[in-house]
Order: C-alpha cells, then structure tokens, then sequence
C-alpha cells in the first residue's frame, strides 16, 4: 500500500479510537492499541454468518456493506450469490486478506487447493500455489502487502505456510490462552474429544471454568490491554465488562462456555479453532459456508 494510503488509514484508525489526549493514561491505550490495530489483527472471524444471512435475508438481488475484517464472512455471504457486496475496514490487513481469498476462490486450480490454502494455511505449498495461481490476479495494493516483510522481515505470505491461525492478533492471544491453560496443567485440545453436549459441559464446568478463578487471570483480565487481543479497544472494555458486573473474568467465562457448551462439536467450527486450533482434517467436519 501506498504510504499516503497507510497514513490516510492510520488517520481513519486514530479517528475511531483516540478519545483521550495522549499525555494519559487511557490516551497512552488507546494509542497502543492503534499501532497494534495497524497489523493483522483477525486470521477469522467469530460473526456467525448464517445467523447474519437469515435476519439480513440474503438474496441475489441484495446490495449491502459490511465489514472486511478476516474475509470469512464476506465470502460466506457470497454462497448466496448478492447482487453486490461493497466490503470495508480500516485495517488494510483485512482488505488484503478479503482480496487474497476472493482471487484464490476464482484461480486456485480445484477446492481441495483451496482448503489447503485457507483450511489448514500451514503448507509450503500453498506458498508456491499463490506465486503459480494467485499472484498476477491481485491488485498492487494487496500484492504489495502480502509480499511485504513481516517485523522478523519474513514475506507475510509465508503465513500460510507457519499456520495462518497462529498469526495476528487474535492467533496470538488464544495462543497465550491456552499456555496459560497448560500451565495450570489443563488442556484445551481436550474438549474436542467430549462429543456430546453433555460431556462438553462436563469438561467445561470441571476444567475450563475453575481457570477463571486463578487470582493471575482474574488480575490480567482486570487490564483492558488483556483484550486488544481480540481486538478491543479501551473504549469497549468498561461496556463489555459491565455484562459481568464489572468483572471482565466472569464475561469471559461466560463467552466461553456458550461457545464450549451451546452448541455439538460437530457443527460448531469456531469451537475447532478457539479448542483444536485448527479445522477439521481433510474436510471431514465443520467449516464455515464458503
């Protein structure tokens, strides 16, 4: 991207979140947060399309817009064949990944390229797939992010050859979330092997929710730096604590154990990844529509 494109989304970014002046202590946040917002914050997203595409009644005549930011419900939207889709964001990293799929969907060779590239995104070929099919398909923009330099100067498309659900923000933080499980010597990995619900409530409620408790979580959850991770900023973070009676460890426990425990395993995708880390093998479970 440009760099007068880079400024002017970095200018759109500071607009959002800046409320407070730069010399306090929620100003000091929430320009952290800003920077850390530059890069790639969402691998995916955790939106349920299908719910979005029964109350907004998707048709092919539909025209709407909607976010960008990891692509997947863009993509998603587009199984029910709109008429148009405008997608924005202010992370140009989302736009990047949006367009990256959208070309990938049109020239990668066959579906199961596909899901290599973007189902496991931990192949090397898929490296060699995106300088082969993908490539001379993408505008200058988003080639130039995606064969820019990460901050360890490796080319950010290299991502999908380390496990692009490891990477930015979000990756990061369910990464430390489940050392942080391993310390206290509980698994997350685990839950997938609970197949029935009431199995899955059993581990959450004997495993999962005591972590809660631990004085260090409950101590860094109480920072609202704990949830840029999720791409929160400091501005949300009293509003979303205020569900759990100010208590961020309690909301949290509550998010996940709708997410552990509200729906099977075997249609729940988005439990694969905050658990497993992964989607299911070879196309053999739940994925998302598209």
């Amino acid at each position: 991207m440009p760099q007068s494109d880079s400024y002017q989304a970095l200018k759109g970014l500071q607009t959002a979140v800046h409320r407070r002046s730069a010399g306090s202590a929620e100003g000091v946040l929430e320009r952290i947060f800003t920077q850390l917002f530059t890069g790639l914050v969402y691998p995916q997203i955790w939106e349920d399309p299908d719910v979005d595409m029964r109350a907004l009644e998707l048709k092919p005549h539909s025209r709407m817009v909607a976010i960008a930011s990891g692509g997947c419900n863009i993509l998603s939207y587009l199984t029910v064949d709109p008429r148009e889709i405008v997608a924005v964001d202010l992370n140009r990293a989302h736009v990047a990944l949006t367009n990256l799929k959208l070309a990938a969907a049109r020239y990668l060779p066959s579906y199961g390229a596909f899901f290599r590239f973007f189902g496991g995104a931990d192949d090397h070929e898929n490296v060699a797939a995106y300088h082969r099919f993908i490539r001379n398909h993408l505008d200058q923009r988003t080639r130039d992010y995606w064969e820019g330099r990460d901050a360890f100067r490796r080319r950010r498309i290299t991502m999908f050859s380390r496990d692009l659900y490891r990477q930015g923000l979000l990756g990061k933080f369910i990464g430390l979330s489940h050392l942080v499980a391993r310390i206290y010597g509980i698994d997350p990995r685990r839950m997938m092997l609970a197949t029935p619900l009431a199995e899955q409530r059993s581990y959450f409620e004997s495993e999962l929710a005591p972590l809660f408790e631990k004085r260090i979580v409950r101590w860094a959850t109480s920072l609202k730096v704990s949830l840029f991770g999720l791409g929160i900023p400091p501005s949300q973070y009293e509003a979303l604590a205020s569900t759990g009676g100010g208590n961020m460890a309690t909301v949290l426990k509550q998010r996940l154990e709708r997410l552990a425990c509200g729906f099977s395993l075997a249609d729940n995708y988005f439990a694969w990844q905050a658990f497993a880390r992964a989607y299911p093998c070879e196309m053999s479970g739940p994925l998302p529509p598209y």
